[in-house]
């Protein structure tokens, strides 16, 4: 198995609930909100060479290859989800290219990639920082690498959601932070637990300077007020930041 085998298990053992998710698109934390947040931020992607790294069952592979994308590789360590993308209608594309691969290992040449796009992506365990190594490997010098996360500084178990403050606690919260926990959207249980790591804010962002990044864009994706006044959802399971979406450019030497 391929990645880090908690993570892996549980997405290769989730991984029929997942298409479903998406192909329905139940998920309005990612129709409504990340996936707009993200698209606004990408911007114009005509003629782009792109990563969609954890690519799932490759609907946002499909998505950049709407808007303009010239070619979009979507790598994930899961071969089920992997296969879906491939078998889907729209899989056979010769703009797009599946890899049953680690993120942190990834079958793509130097330099090679103009945008890369890593959406809602869990952290590695093993050794958190070597992705980012490798997306700074692939991608050119004007490349640009966007990360939209789980809030490392608020997201927890929806169970932990649901109280007045974040369960976690300073040590925690500076140490390495386990959250594991079925998913429920729209309505549908996952058949099993999924597995992430959360690091602090701190160690978040270090590991993306380390590898040869610049932030430029910090974003908490999140309804809009009229979202959330056309749509008690959104008060109900919105009550902390939950995404946080960031943009980085490769630093070059003077």
């Amino acid at each position: 198995m391929l990645g880090d085998l908690e993570v892996s298990r549980g997405y290769q053992q989730n991984a029929e609930y997942w298409e479903r998710i998406v192909r329905q698109r139940l998920d309005k934390f990612q129709t409504e909100v990340t996936d707009v947040a993200l698209m606004n931020l990408i911007g114009d992607c005509t003629g782009a060479n792109m990563l969609d790294a954890g690519c799932g069952e490759g609907y946002f592979t499909r998505e950049l290859i709407s808007h303009g994308a010239a070619h979009v590789h979507g790598v994930d360590t899961c071969e089920e989800l992997i296969t879906a993308a491939r078998e889907h209608p729209e899989g056979g594309c010769l703009r797009s290219e599946y890899h049953h691969a680690d993120v942190a290992d990834l079958p793509l040449d130097d330099a090679s990639i103009d945008v890369v796009v890593a959406n809602r992506l869990p952290h590695g365990i093993a050794d958190p920082a070597k992705r980012f190594d490798e997306f700074r490997r692939v991608l050119r010098p004007s490349g640009r690498l966007l990360v939209l996360s789980m809030h490392p500084c608020f997201y927890a178990a929806r169970g932990e959601r649901d109280g007045v403050g974040f369960a976690s606690t300073i040590d925690d919260y500076f140490g390495v932070r386990t959250v594991q926990q079925r998913f429920d959207v729209g309505g549908l249980t996952s058949p099993v637990e999924s597995f992430q790591q959360f690091y602090s804010l701190e160690q978040h962002i270090g590991m993306i300077t380390a590898a040869g990044f610049a932030i430029t864009t910090l974003l908490e994706p999140r309804p809009s007020a009229e979202q959330r006044r056309s749509d008690e959802f959104w008060e109900k399971n919105f009550t902390r930041p939950l995404f946080m979406l960031i943009e980085c450019t490769v630093v070059t030497a003077n």
